[in-house]
């Protein structure tokens, strides 16, 4: 029965009985597998079969802690754009209800555009290459459990990170051979991208009509090769170097606007079709290329050029799993391993590494020129991007109620740190916090590698306003969850902002362009412009705030800066939470500790951890408790209520505060177990108090639960003294 406080006439007040909120938890049906499978829920050695360490990069992102609970991919929709995907890997293409018999999985995405008909997504011996079957493999090849399949060879089988995913497949109509960027005047047709096709492939994937009604939420890309016209050692181009030499100097091809000729001949820009993607919240992965620079190509840098694009677009760096990686007693990954390939540089704060060296997965072999599907090693960061996409994929199938830029973010700040990172002069020196959890992305590893340990957990930074709608489920975050990096980059956004301001001082530029500037300088002045609107837009702490039904249970040491916020269903504070906490609607609870104040207008506060609730709390430790600690004030607002279960003398719940109380508004109570007469319970504690609840005076006498209390406000607490059970109805 809801209780409401109900005004009368006579001294004594009726309160009535709190419904608690309905619940509807956040949990995996258990994964689907191959008959005997020994993995298990909640035991993630379990999942370390042999067909599991057969891609060295499952460990090294502890992928086998989202099997253990029970997050395999089953109904994401997972984009990629590649050289094709043999569809003769059937079983690896397949699922449990057809016994991986047919390749139901895995879909083709037909495109059309510029010089190229409609293409299926297939893999075509006329002009694709193995490159994209291995990409796709490590995806979402089944987990099926058989040992050699290989003609002749070792037992290669594998099963992809996303192993029960949904694989949308659109072809570049080439090999890995095409060039992404300035071509040189040797280039073949073979390298030769055609632009207005592909930019009309990642339309078409990002539009898919999925088989199951959900849309792609990430496009990954591998494919490419950089074409030696470029280098990206350096932002700019070095003195007496090529002309097409520098990061910026090759990112301007992609910001010639379509219609206009670039350098390469064309009107059109087949990145555009990315970047359309990207602003409709799909997000996009791009690898950061295998030269070893300290920049990432500039299809994988586009955020440090578009800073829009943040949330939806980030690079995948490698690393090497057999170079510095350590392990924990239980077989788990420490150190997943050590940076290679290009670096993160300029795209660091949205760059993730992931496993790239000796990746084993599918792959296809033209034998007497018939395709037959076979298995293979491969390096790159062409390995990497899958197995970051997939891992993203994961994060999105255990936390549904996110967006995809939440989920991204959540990608990012649960990154487990790699062996190096770099000096002054950048040369990769020993990481003294290698194999602990990210805190701010740096130039070589940007968030580091990706750790689906970490990541079930939920986010372990905010990076600005967290605003999340949990949909009517109840969930449970259990990481120590800050603002580190959005603090350390008001920093460097500070220094950022000193520096452009000097180039325009130097330049001529703080009135605007001259009509005469040259295309380099209308391009950075662009950059510049974009960059600054993107610092001056940006908030530089982190807060939550929570909407919809359902219970967010939050039981680690929560230290961002900004207020928190619950508009809808329940906060419930576990752990300790730094900040202040305006309760606006729904409710805040939990048996934790607030240190800044508690401000109710609207909506309730009710202390506690149920049993029940607690139940729920499986990955941390958490035992029912009755008290709610404030370091600051507690205001409780004409419109707010604070709402007390009393189950005993010695059992009942409560707010216990270091500062003022400020009383207003409603007491709910519900009594569920006899009391003891003369009892007297502090339901509110803090170091004065002012106020009183509606209609509930110093001394007011009031029924509820079939018990009479006595209410006071003496001696900076709010107390009910029991006066006396009430007779039951005949």
């Amino acid at each position: 029965m809801k209780t409401g406080l109900i005004a009368a006439l006579t001294p004594i007040v009726v309160l009535g009985v709190v419904a608690q909120p309905a619940r509807a938890d956040v949990s995996a049906p258990p994964i689907k597998t191959y008959e005997g499978d020994p993995g298990r829920l909640g035991d993630p050695a379990s999942w370390r079969t042999a067909e599991f360490n057969r891609d060295a990069g499952l460990v090294s992102m502890g992928a086998e802690f989202a099997y253990a609970a029970g997050y395999s991919g089953a109904g994401m929709n997972i984009g990629v754009i590649d050289s094709g995907v043999f569809a003769g890997h059937v079983r690896e293409h397949g699922s449990l209800e057809t016994n991986y018999a047919v390749g139901d999985r895995y879909f083709s995405v037909e495109a059309q555009g510029g010089e190229t008909g409609p293409t299926s997504g297939f893999y075509n011996q006329a002009y694709n290459d193995s490159h994209g079957t291995h990409v796709t493999g490590t995806i979402g090849a089944s987990r099926d459990g058989v040992g050699e399949t290989q003609p002749g060879g070792p037992a290669a089988n594998m099963h992809g990170v996303a192993f029960n995913s949904n694989v949308y497949m659109g072809n570049t109509h080439k090999t890995d051979g095409v060039l992404y960027g300035l071509l040189p005047a040797t280039a073949t047709a073979a390298q030769k991208p055609d632009d207005a096709y592909l930019a009309n492939v990642y339309r078409a994937v990002n539009a898919a009509e999925t088989a199951n009604g959900k849309p792609v939420r990430i496009i990954t890309s591998s494919w490419g090769s950089q074409p030696n016209t470029e280098n990206y050692n350096t932002y700019d181009t070095p003195t007496g170097s090529p002309a097409g030499f520098g990061l910026n100097t090759a990112w301007r091809l992609w910001s010639t606007p379509d219609g206009v000729v670039d350098a390469n001949g064309s009107t059109v820009r087949w990145l555009n079709g990315a970047i359309d993607a990207a602003r409709t919240g799909t997000v996009i992965q791009f690898t950061a290329g295998n030269s070893g620079y300290v920049n990432p190509s500039p299809r994988g840098a586009a955020p440090y050029f578009l800073p829009e694009l943040e949330g939806s677009w980030y690079t995948t760096s490698g690393i090497n799993p057999t170079v510095g990686r350590t392990f924990n007693p239980d077989g788990s990954v420490l150190v997943p391993g050590q940076q290679t390939f290009n670096q993160c540089g300029v795209a660091k704060w949205s760059c993730v590494t992931a496993p790239s060296n000796g990746i084993n997965s599918t792959t296809v072999s033209v034998v007497n020129g018939v395709p037959e599907a076979r298995y293979g090693s491969s390096s790159g960061t062409s390995m990497a991007g899958p197995h970051s996409a997939a891992a993203l994929s994961l994060i999105m199938q255990r936390f549904p109620y996110l967006t995809n830029e939440q989920a991204l973010y959540t990608m990012f700040t649960t990154g487990r740190q790699n062996n190096t990172i770099s000096d002054a002069a950048g040369v990769a020196v020993p990481n003294p916090t290698r194999g602990q959890i990210v805190q701010v992305p740096d130039s070589r590893n940007g968030w580091h590698t990706v750790s689906l340990r970490e990541a079930m957990k939920g986010p372990g930074q905010f990076l600005g306003p967290f605003v999340v709608d949990t949909q009517g489920q109840s969930d449970v975050w259990s990481n120590d969850i800050s603002d580190v990096a959005i603090r350390a980059r008001q920093q460097e956004d500070a220094a950022e902002a000193a520096a452009w301001a000097a180039t325009k001082v130097a330049k001529g530029w703080t009135q605007g362009l001259p009509a005469d500037a040259s295309d380099a300088d209308k391009s950075d002045y662009a950059i510049g412009t974009r960059r600054e609107q993107a610092r001056n837009a940006r908030v530089y702490e982190g807060s939550l705030t929570k909407r919809g039904e359902g219970t967010l249970f939050l039981t680690g040491n929560e230290t961002w800066h900004g207020t928190s916020t619950v508009l809808g269903g329940k906060l419930s504070v576990v752990g300790s939470h730094a900040s202040s906490i305006d309760v606006r609607g729904g409710t805040l609870g939990g048996s934790g500790s607030v240190a800044a104040g508690v401000t109710v207008t609207g909506g309730v506060l009710r202390p506690g951890l149920a049993a029940d609730e607690a139940a729920q709390i499986t990955d941390a430790a958490a035992a029912p408790g009755n008290v709610l600690n404030v370091g600051g004030n507690v205001t409780i607002g004409n419109e707010g209520r604070v709402a007390v279960t009393i189950s005993g003398d010695h059992d009942y719940t409560s707010v216990r505060a270091t500062g003022a109380l400020a009383l207003a508004g409603n007491l709910d109570l519900d009594v569920r177990g006899p009391l003891t007469p003369g009892t007297v319970l502090t339901i509110m504690s803090g170091s004065s108090i002012t106020g009183s609840f509606h209609a509930l005076p110093e001394n007011r006498v009031l029924n509820a639960g079939g018990h009479l209390f006595r209410v006071s406000y003496k001696d900076n607490s709010m107390t009910l003294t029991v006066l006396r059970a009430l007779p039951t109805a005949q």
